[in-house]
């Protein structure tokens, strides 16, 4: 364990009157040339220098926003006064590595650890044994946390355990006979503890910082230049982050914004919000994403979606936008969401579930829509033609092997073919999931993986982070949650990436073959039947790097080599990768597949086989494609009509690709999956 040199109470006459540094870190992975804006950050240091005696006294020496090699980042730190760290589970490690060793170089400079992954209050009472080198914790909205703090160090001897919001060391608290605070909720004392002689090490809580009420008031990184500063010399593409209302009134807990410290709603003004569009459209910020968490709550968000879409038609840019919508009000936001998608700046709506199982709702603290309701909205949006797509969590509590396949199943049936969102759950430590009682209820198993997001160049200065990732409960078994990672997989490649959606829906209008049996069925085959051949290859493939991610020794995802080098696809996006490079053997294989289960003439065999290929955007192909079919397939699958015997003639369309995988890859299989961009575009002739 690092030893920290303890500076004299951070006396800060040594000072004099030269301008103290700062240094902040808001650490994003670059993904597809695209750096995000720092967004948290930003905020923070826009109000602290909107302060006379900060701006006065204190300088922004450097801001790192995107991930680079640690000695880089280090050789452009000098004389820190406090170095600031924005704290996210893809950037943890990382921050504990880069805060250790400019601790080792600078120790009188202060370490402060905020974000969603830095500790909350109470749950901070051992993190200053472990973590040495950090000398404060903000917890909360760190606006005001982070200029009190400064603020504070103009004293010449400052008292650290006045501000509000954190927890320090004891070996930074003047009087150690000052009781540490209990809090509830974020939000109030719950208690006070006075320790006879505390370690210097152990932990002191201060008073909670309440929240900000007039959150229209504070300034914007886009509006008072700060932001103009940092992207002078930027080369990537940006990615932006607008916050048109602040808090969450649900309390989901897999959800940390799901806390009591967060459920009273702020907003801002629509001016401002406007002037910020205004920026990142002048900026030309290719990708926005709105932080509300329930975008379509309240009557403004339609006029924020209107104003958007007006700056896209006038400038081009932002060019997509995205945003988490308002939970079981879906049929109160597809205005807002046509608006988007007819302006493509948007990929559909999202139905938030995640999960059909009433026992693992009641566990998480979710109210679901029922499945009537959902199926109204999915018949709704159809026929609005906006694209939807479901989100499901695995490895929620309660949630069997069993409920989570028909959960899937269930979807499907009731009509949805454009895409699920199944992700995998991360034990944020500032929910319930960091609650050793929550935990011991449900018997949960978690274990640390590499970050459960694929789509990132493989390398020495991202593979150290890790993430607590839940595999086990008391009613799924480890083994359960790598079966169900399997099916996701078979599901995803299969029905939702589209390499034979168009299959398993002919069967189930035809012969009322279910979306259950046909997949358990499909899954057997790749295990037993053709284990030898190319989906037995694909599933032998998938469950290796299954087995290395859950020892952490690989990323969530696969590599394929011939595209792109050290690049980690889904597991699903690899395989459809696989299937379009191989693609005679894998539809033989389908068709052996068919023939084995279902009793179907051959020549309808042939007709739906080559229906469903020509479904299927393919980047070696060139469209459009004219085709004459035998059979009604098209309408079968899309109208429900009865089979018939005759010519149809159909065009299918696409985007050509050229062989281009890598462009394929990512404009269809990950850009543009919840849209189904995976689809071509098919015209009857006939």
């Amino acid at each position: 364990m690092l030893v920290c040199i303890i500076p004299k109470a951070f006396d800060s006459s040594s000072f004099g009157q030269m301008k103290r540094n700062v240094y902040l870190f808001e650490l994003n992975d670059i993904l597809a040339n695209q750096a995000k804006l720092p967004y948290s950050t930003g905020l923070i240091w826009s109000y602290c220098r909107s302060i006379k005696e900060i701006k006065e006294n204190y300088n922004l020496a450097k801001w790192f926003w995107w991930r680079q090699k640690t000695e880089d980042i280090l050789e452009q730190i000098q004389d820190p006064y406090i170095v600031g760290f924005s704290c996210f589970v893809w950037n943890w490690n990382n921050n504990v590595e880069l805060a250790r060793k400019i601790k080792e170089k600078y120790p009188n400079c202060i370490i402060e650890f905020g974000g969603w992954q830095a500790p909350m209050s109470d749950r901070s009472h051992d993190f200053f044994h472990n973590y040495p080198f950090v000398d404060i914790l903000t917890h909360g909205e760190g606006e005001l946390i982070f200029a009190n703090i400064l603020l504070e160090g103009l004293n010449n001897i400052p008292n650290w355990s006045s501000i509000k919001g954190c927890s320090l060391p004891y070996r930074l608290v003047k009087n150690k006979k000052l009781p540490s605070h209990v809090i509830e909720y974020g939000i109030r004392v719950k208690d006070v503890l006075t320790k006879s002689s505390p370690n210097d090490y152990d932990t002191f809580v201060t008073p909670p910082q309440e929240r900000i009420d007039d959150l229209a008031s504070m300034p914007s990184p886009y509006l008072d230049g700060l932001f103009d500063d940092l992207i002078k010399d930027c080369t990537y593409e940006l990615e932006g982050t607008i916050e048109t209302t602040r808090g969450c009134p649900y309390s989901c807990t897999y959800c940390e914004i799901g806390t009591k410290y967060y459920q009273k709603i702020r907003t801002h003004t629509l001016d401002k919000i406007y002037s910020e569009i205004d920026w990142l459209s002048k900026n030309k910020v290719v990708f926005v994403y709105n932080a509300d968490s329930n975008f379509g709550m309240i009557k403004e968000h339609l006029a924020v979606t209107e104003y958007l879409v007006k700056k896209k038609k006038e400038t081009g840019y932002p060019q997509k936008h995205r945003c988490d919508w308002s939970k079981d009000q879906a049929d109160k936001v597809i205005r807002l969401a046509k608006i988007f998608y007819d302006a493509e700046m948007d990929k559909g709506i999202t139905i938030a579930l995640q999960s059909l199982n009433p026992d693992t709702l009641k566990a998480v603290r979710r109210k679901n829509v029922d499945g009537g309701k959902l199926k109204d909205f999915l018949k709704l949006y159809s026929e609005q033609d906006l694209p939807s797509y479901v989100e499901l969590i695995l490895g929620l509590p309660e949630e069997t092997k069993q409920s989570f396949i028909e959960g899937i199943s269930k979807v499907i049936e009731l009509g949805q073919h454009n895409y699920i969102g199944i992700y995998a759950l991360t034990a944020l430590p500032n929910t319930p999931f960091g609650d050793p009682e929550y935990i011991k209820r449900y018997g949960i198993k978690i274990i640390d993986t590499y970050p459960a997001f694929s789509h990132v160049d493989i390398s020495s200065i991202n593979q150290y982070e890790r993430e607590h990732m839940v595999v086990s409960h008391n009613k799924m078994t480890l083994e359960d949650y790598k079966d169900c990672t399997i099916y996701r997989w078979m599901f995803m490649f299969g029905h939702y990436l589209g390499t034979t959606q168009f299959i398993a829906r002919f069967l189930y209008e035809y012969i009322e073959v279910s979306y259950s049996f046909f997949y358990e069925e499909l899954m057997n085959y790749m295990k037993f039947t053709c284990k030898n051949g190319f989906l037995g290859d694909q599933l032998n493939k998938t469950i290796s790097a299954l087995e290395l991610i859950m020892k952490a020794k690989a990323p969530w995802g696969r590599e394929v080599k011939s595209v792109r080098e050290n690049f980690a696809w889904d597991f699903e996006e690899a395989t459809v990768i696989d299937i379009m490079k191989n693609k005679k053997i894998f539809y033989q294989e389908i068709k052996n597949f068919i023939n084995y289960k279902f009793n179907l003439s051959p020549e309808l065999v042939e007709d739906l086989i080559r229906y469903q290929i020509l479904a299927v955007l393919d980047p070696n192909l060139t469209y459009p494609i004219q085709a004459t079919f035998n059979y009604n397939i098209h309408d079968v699958i899309d109208c429900k009509e009865k089979l018939k015997l005759g010519l149809n003639t159909f065009s299918f369309n696409g985007k050509n690709y050229k062989g281009d995988f890598y462009e394929y890859g990512k404009e269809t299989l990950w850009w543009g999956r919840r849209v189904a961009a995976y689809k071509t575009k098919i015209t009857n002739l006939t």
